[in-house]
């Protein structure tokens, strides 16, 4: 056992804290950009919804949740990416850095291909066992050639964050492509086109938002002096597969709990009742955008460590990414849950009133999730293949079981708790799991009275809003005022100084803060 002397323990751990530091602030940079893209697209999916009639709006959503299930699949192999990439690339092994990024598109594409050609086959008896006719092919058939594209766009994304460049995310995830959707579901709107107009035009948009990002993604390569040597190329196929393969079961839980209610209320209701459940899904899930938006860099960030050895700081990048993941997603869960019935009728119509309470649970499922969001990839990165493997036979089945418990009785109320409950048993056994597999602590005491506060911060406002006559603006002007409170108590665990220190300089904002 190699023994520290107290300066080289404290250069690690200072090593570590600064990770975290630029993990969260890049991350939070990209929150930022997701924002703005939340405000680029809020009004123009609002007028969608209120122009669709509930039936279109649920054939809509269930096309799209059928697409989300072949960008699932076409992307088992993306994390091999952001995990092999900067790990080959810390080591100086460009051969394989470039290696590792032909095999991952080589694969995807393939398997997205696959997953269009099917459905172009045999679309009415698939649709015919699915929904029993009630979804029309035609919009699925176009709206399947998304499922490369986004996989396309993905997987460029992520390469720009395994070499750190957060603005060409910025651009190319929250700018652009929202931007690109205002403008086709503008005209729809305003020129009273049809569903078939609407999918036709988020296909355009994906075709002319990929060109110039390949370009960039191109001259960054050549910067990375990634493109100089190619004859030396050197595939790691068996790096890849062996790690990609056994986890894309991790995969078949995002599908699970985002796209197999929406195909069992197709199967059991009217397709109306998917447009309840589906149209409050965006907004109970807007907290996960929080950590979509920490997703990109924390993984590369952690492997980086991981190549070090330096578990303690893995373990610190873990627990204060989950504590600036809270705070930033607390103002939403507050909302979308403690006020979800004077949201859903201000944002969605009375004629969307029983999606209320549906919006109330997918939420407390979605900020649980958002606060334990990186356990499994911790997981992946910590290499514990065979303890993911045995995660994902168990959680699946527990998902499966809730829905079919549920959804047949209950019908999008079940969905909501089926989903909830889901997220919340798949968090607690990867947490076990990391806990005893990954080494890592399972929970830090010494921020419990963090949660707590959060806890009993959003029991009152719930509370509050049962017992008081429903007026969004006063709500809402409560729940921002109890999330300032509530960063304003914690502060000292989130280190604000360490980690803005411009922030400080803001004369009112930084003496509260400091």
């Amino acid at each position: 056992m190699v023994e520290l002397t107290p300066g080289t323990a404290n250069q690690e751990t200072n090593d570590s804290a600064g990770v975290a530091r630029d993990q969260i602030r890049g991350s939070s940079f990209l929150l930022l950009g997701n924002v703005l893209s939340l405000a680029i697209t809020f009004l123009p999916h609002l007028v969608l919804v209120r122009y669709l009639s509930t039936e279109a709006f649920g054939h809509l959503a269930y096309a799209l949740s059928l697409v989300a299930v072949g960008k699932t699949y076409a992307l088992g192999f993306n994390e091999a990416m952001s995990r092999f990439v900067p790990l080959y690339h810390a080591k100086r092994d460009s051969s394989r850095v470039f290696g590792s990024i032909i095999v991952v598109y080589f694969v995807t594409l393939c398997l997205s291909g696959l997953f269009v050609l099917a459905f172009a086959v045999a679309s009415r008896p698939i649709l015919a066992l699915l929904t029993k006719g009630r979804e029309p092919a035609g919009l699925l058939l176009i709206l399947m050639f998304l499922v490369p594209l986004e996989t396309m766009e993905l997987l460029i994304m992520n390469l720009f964050a395994c070499f750190g460049r957060a603005s060409e995310i910025f651009w190319g995830r929250y700018i652009v492509p929202p931007g690109m959707k205002v403008i086709v579901i503008a005209l729809v709107v305003f020129r009273h086109l049809e569903l078939s107009s609407l999918a036709y035009g988020y296909v355009l948009a994906e075709l002319i938002m990929i060109f110039p990002f390949s370009v960039l993604l191109l001259r960054e390569l050549n910067r990375q002096g990634l493109l100089q040597n190619l004859r030396s190329v050197r595939l790691p196929i068996r790096e890849i597969f062996s790690f990609s393969v056994p986890l894309m079961s991790s995969n078949l839980i995002g599908l699970l709990g985002g796209s197999i209610p929406v195909l069992l209320l197709g199967y059991f209701y009217p397709i109306s009742t998917v447009a309840y459940y589906r149209v409050v899904l965006p907004a109970a899930g807007l907290s996960t955008m929080v950590s979509a938006n920490f997703m990109p860099l924390y993984m590369p960030s952690a492997s980086r460590l991981f190549a070090k050895g330096d578990m303690r700081g893995i373990n610190q990048l873990f627990w204060r990414t989950s504590l600036w993941m809270s705070v930033l997603a607390f103002p939403i869960f507050l909302a979308t849950a403690c006020f979800a019935r004077p949201l859903t009728v201000f944002l969605y119509g009375a004629r969307y009133s029983p999606s209320a309470p549906i919006l109330a649970i997918l939420s407390l499922g979605y900020f649980c999730n958002v606060i334990f969001a990186f356990n499994s990839v911790t997981l992946k990165v910590l290499g514990k293949i065979r303890l993911m493997v045995a995660l994902n036979v168990v959680t699946p089945i527990v998902i499966v079981v809730f829905n079919l418990l549920l959804i047949p009785h209950f019908g999008a109320i079940g969905a909501a708790v089926a989903t909830a409950g889901g997220l919340v048993t798949q968090n607690l056994l990867r947490q076990i799991g990391l806990w005893l597999g990954g080494g890592l602590s399972f929970f830090e005491m010494q921020y419990a009275s963090f949660f707590l506060i959060l806890g009993s911060s959003a029991l009152v406002l719930s509370l509050v809003e049962h017992f008081t006559p429903n007026n969004l603006y006063v709500e809402l002007t409560l729940g921002l005022s109890a999330s300032a409170f509530v960063l304003w108590l914690v502060k000292r665990h989130l280190r604000i100084a360490d980690t803005f220190p411009e922030i400080l300089r803001i004369p009112v904002v930084g003496r509260l803060l400091a």
